[in-house]
């Protein structure tokens, strides 16, 4: 099994959703330990990291080693229509 790791932008996202995509979106996250859901590789600029779709919903993480054991840590969370711009506006700053 595989850790999650959830960072604080992330958590922010969800407490901000109504009850019902916020359950949905948790639920998927916890799944990522086991790596279902609806996952693809980000590409171009934003190679590397991954997006996890929950409906209208995205969640990107990245795969990690640390200590030896493999660490999914999801680093952003957003509607469709602006996380791809918005992500990758953040990496470049």
């Amino acid at each position: 099994m595989i850790t999650v790791r959830v960072q604080e932008e992330v958590v922010d996202y969800l407490r901000r959703l109504a009850p019902e995509p916020r359950h949905a979106l948790r639920l998927a996250i916890r799944d990522l330990a086991q790596e279902k859901g609806d996952i693809k590789p980000l590409t171009d600029d934003l190679e590397g990291f991954y997006r996890l779709r929950v409906g209208s919903h995205r969640v990107v993480f990245e795969y990690q080693v640390i200590d030896g054991r493999r660490v999914i840590t999801c680093v952003f969370a957003g509607p469709r229509k602006w996380i791809y711009e918005v992500f990758q506006s953040r990496l470049l700053e």
